[in-house]
């Protein structure tokens, strides 16, 4: 008998208050915000693998409630777990494309204009998800769009301190993310310009921050590899590392509260991603071979979930105004998928944990990225149609798993 989601989130309300409990103390016990609890109990979302084996913890159900949800998540998949021909994957990622231009703000006059931060929401486009945006239509290759207008408006937006986004001030991470969409896609943007624009939008502190110093290292890498900026950033990265029990490792960030932070999968992932371009394009330094390998190693060994983590990012104001401050999430098992993709002699059981991890994420019925908010992140998209395409290309296709 079929399973419904609709039919889980009726015995999840059932459980909670056969158990006396609210909403609110639920989901306190399983680490979730109310708001997430009301969307599995109204049965418009499923809990992940891991939320689920705690909700049946919780409840005593000897695993009658995770096996519940999983044969909902399975509801409409077809007969197996594999996408067992590339035509397959190539149908994800035409349904994604068809997906982000149905979400393509477009002006008065038909013409393209940008993209939101969360699609299907009800927000202004943005610069950074604008640039997103084009990068994730460029690596899936369809539908053709006529995204000149974009790049036109993406180009214009420059400062001198490169792109600023929402919020004035340095944003590597906006200039970055830019320059990628612009210098690939058009002849707006020169190297020399892209290197001077993300050098400038670089400051002390940001040559502290893993996130910052990943993100800016792999533009650089693809402007200039042997690039003076490409080495400072290289540098800056490796010397970022903590040392956890005589091994170097990228760790989570440091909170006040924060004594001894621990390895973060997220920033090792997405460091050894950026080191690893820079040998696949030449750059030949043993600095960098070991740093790939100890991270890769810390990687493949790890038995923790590949799961989101969240920081906190500080950026400095112009004129004394006060610290903006803004929560990045990071979709770690994309990241974890692309630095496994790149390494020799994975464990195809550690590599189906993490593209697992990617899928569970997956919203069949959108054909897009989500949080189990009900959240659509245009990055969240992007990284995963990245890593999936990494992952395709690295190993056969029936290592991966199907969403």
């Amino acid at each position: 008998m079929v399973t419904t989601p609709e039919q889980v989130g009726v015995e999840l309300r059932r459980l909670r208050e056969a158990a006396g409990e609210t909403q609110a103390e639920l989901a306190k016990v399983v680490r979730v915000s109310r708001a997430n609890l009301t969307q599995w109990e109204s049965g418009r979302y499923l809990p992940s693998a891991a939320k689920a084996r705690l909700l049946d913890e919780h409840f005593g159900m000897g695993n009658a409630l995770l096996g519940m949800i999983e044969s909902a998540r399975n509801q409409g998949k077809g007969p197996g777990p594999v996408l067992e021909t590339a035509g397959s994957l190539r149908e994800v990622f035409r349904r994604a494309g068809r997906a982000l231009a149905d979400d393509l703000i477009r002006d008065g006059n038909g013409r393209a204009s940008g993209w939101r931060h969360y699609l299907r929401q009800d927000d202004p486009r943005t610069t950074l998800a604008t640039a997103y945006g084009v990068k994730a239509m460029s690596l899936i290759g369809e539908p053709a769009l006529d995204l000149h207008p974009v790049l036109a408006d993406l180009y214009g937006k420059r400062s001198e301190l490169g792109w600023q986004g929402r919020s004035k001030g340095r944003r590597p991470e906006v200039t970055a993310a830019v320059i990628d969409a612009l210098y690939p896609a058009s002849s707006l943007l020169s190297v020399e310009d892209g290197l001077g624009y993300l050098a400038r939008s670089l400051d002390g502190y940001s040559r502290t921050r893993p996130f910052l110093l990943t993100t800016a290292l792999r533009t650089a890498v693809r402007l200039r590899p042997d690039a003076p900026l490409t080495t400072e950033l290289a540098d800056d990265l490796l010397a970022a590392r903590l040392d956890f029990g005589g091994v170097l490792l990228w760790g989570e960030k440091k909170a006040p509260h924060q004594v001894a932070p621990e390895p973060s999968a997220a920033h090792t992932a997405r460091a050894v991603v950026a080191l690893q371009a820079l040998r696949h394009n030449g750059v030949d330094r043993a600095d960098v071979e070991e740093a790939v390998e100890l991270g890769t190693q810390w990687l493949i060994a790890r038995d923790h979930p590949d799961d989101g983590v969240s920081d906190e990012l500080r950026l400095d104001q112009p004129d004394g105004a006060p610290a903006l401050r803004l929560t990045i999430r990071h979709f770690t098992a994309a990241w974890v998928v692309q630095a496994l993709a790149e390494a020799p002699r994975v464990p195809s059981a550690r590599l189906e944990r993490a593209l697992a991890a990617v899928w569970e994420r997956y919203e069949s019925g959108v054909g897009l990225w989500a949080w189990g908010s009900g959240d659509l992140p245009i990055w969240m998209t992007l990284d995963a149609i990245t890593a999936l395409k990494a992952a395709a290309l690295a190993f056969p296709a029936p290592v991966l798993a199907s969403p």
